[in-house]
């Protein structure tokens, strides 16, 4: 079951721009980690065997939590479906910046 998380988190991270997987961790059949780098953003990505995940992301530079959230899922396929919500919404945080000429 993890190895699919890891599939899935490793085959979305190669077709999103701007999202880098700064480091991964696999805890035997338990538990599987990630940190999650974008333009000036830091995400996290935990799944355990029960299909419990939590999510969150800060901006680096004010270590200002704004996206966070742990749920418990029913079946594998509503994890996968949630990992590629959120990492959409993270791949869209470095697009959104405001530059001022």
């Amino acid at each position: 079951m993890l190895d699919v998380i890891r599939e899935t988190v490793d085959e979305c991270n190669n077709k999103i721009d701007g999202v880098f997987i700064d480091g991964f961790v696999k805890y035997g059949d338990k538990k599987i980690e990630y940190a999650l780098l974008i333009k000036g953003y830091m995400a996290s990505i935990s799944v355990l065997s029960d299909f419990t995940y939590d999510f969150f992301a800060i901006e680096i530079d004010t270590e200002r939590t704004f996206m966070f959230h742990t749920n418990q899922f029913q079946s594998l396929d509503n994890v996968i479906s949630e990992i590629k919500k959120d990492l959409l919404a993270l791949s869209n945080l470095g697009k959104n910046e405001i530059t001022i000429s």
